[in-house]
């Protein structure tokens, strides 16, 4: 196949990664005002999120081995429809059994897409060049996270929660798109794999530089869903306004999306390890600082997306290297890479958040913070190269 329809392929894929990831991050900003509209907690809501987290994110390896096996666009299809129909109508559900149906079965379109699509743009990557092709990938999928929280946002309050669903048919047409400019795609051109199940799981967990890599993942994960999922409700309460929570949401996720996109390149000035040190590290004063200002302040918010930035830095290393680590299961290892982390996260964010409730945001946020410079110690059982 020419270099030509390979660079396609990857392309389209990042389409179908941006338009995704916007849907799925439609609900953080909104969520604090869904809660008011339902009549529920902070704490109730961050269980909610946590759900919607796990569905998406726990079942993506399970998925990734399913697509490992079978190698047609049924996953990347069918995971863009799901994920722009009922994550739309997160904005007309008027009680806690609608809306869980809706996250539920929205993030499960997102675990569809993500780890056959991640797995086919390595595939088609160019050889030696597979850090710069995933982080297209991602970069787009960051950086349409990042617009997903400002359109939902603008949209709840120029028209309203309940004009949300009207946005669902960007979706259908990016689905389609993808159909057409990928329809040359066999079946026979993957290898097929017919190990089981726990064999692979065996495998993945038993190569120690893997485990790492994951636990890197989660790590950053962990950052992130902090971030972002708590502090909307403490800049809810102190009186900002939905549209500058969504700005602030993009901002630190076009800053995530940027590390992204400059990974392969301080990866080749510094080396792997490296990039992860840079990016595990960077946290710890950063979040001091941020936390230290309050959350507002030219100081503070610059410091939050800055966290953005080295927080999503090492992620295109991560999952490159974590494919060529492990060739023969690319979708198995792009779940557990890209998301199984935030299912890990999305089990244990409850607790922070009646941590949070209990003691302060802002002092949760800094003890958290010295998670991701404990953690740097294992980047050493990293390869060199």
């Amino acid at each position: 196949m020419s270099l030509l329809t390979n660079k396609k392929i990857i392309y389209t894929l990042s389409l179908g990664h941006f338009i995704t990831d916007a849907y799925s991050g439609f609900l953080n900003p909104i969520m604090p005002f869904i809660a008011a509209k339902i009549g529920i907690t902070m704490a109730a809501a961050a269980v909610l999120i946590s759900l919607s987290n796990i569905t998406s994110s726990l079942s993506q390896p399970f998925f990734g081995y399913f697509a490992d096996k079978c190698k047609k666009r049924f996953f990347i299809f069918w995971g863009i429809i799901m994920a722009s129909i009922f994550l739309s109508l997160l904005g007309i559900a008027d009680n806690i059994y609608s809306l869980i149906i809706f996250m539920v079965f929205g993030h499960m379109g997102v675990a569809f897409f993500h780890p056959q699509a991640t797995s086919m743009v390595s595939n088609y990557a160019e050889e030696n060049k597979s850090s710069k092709d995933i982080s297209i990938f991602i970069a787009a999928g960051t950086f349409g996270f990042a617009l997903g929280p400002a359109v939902s946002s603008s949209v709840t309050q120029f028209f309203g929660l309940e004009k949300l669903p009207y946005v669902c048919f960007i979706g259908f047409i990016t689905a389609f798109l993808i159909l057409k400019n990928t329809e040359h795609i066999k079946k026979t051109e993957f290898k097929k794999t017919k190990i089981s199940l726990i064999h692979t799981l065996h495998k993945i967990f038993g190569n120690k530089p893997v485990s790492v890599l994951v636990f890197a993942s989660i790590v950053k994960s962990f950052v992130v869903s902090s971030f972002s999922i708590i502090l909307p409700f403490y800049w809810k309460s102190i009186n900002y306004p939905v549209s500058t929570i969504g700005v602030i949401l993009l901002a630190f996720m076009l800053a995530g999306a940027l590390g992204v996109i400059i990974s392969p390149y301080i990866e080749k000035a510094v080396g792997i390890k490296n990039v992860f040190y840079i990016s595990l590290i960077s946290v710890t004063p950063l979040g001091i600082i941020f936390c230290s200002s309050g959350g507002r302040g030219i100081i503070g918010l610059a410091a939050f997306i800055l966290t953005g930035f080295v927080s999503f830095l090492a992620v295109p290393v991560n999952m490159s290297l974590a494919q060529k680590l492990m060739p023969d299961f690319k979708s198995t290892i792009s779940g557990f890479i890209g998301g199984f982390s935030w299912g890990v996260i999305g089990l244990i964010l409850p607790i922070i958040s009646l941590a949070a409730q209990s003691v302060g945001i802002m002092k949760i946020l800094v003890i958290l913070t010295f998670i991701p410079l404990i953690f740097s110690y294992f980047i050493k059982y990293l390869p060199e190269k």
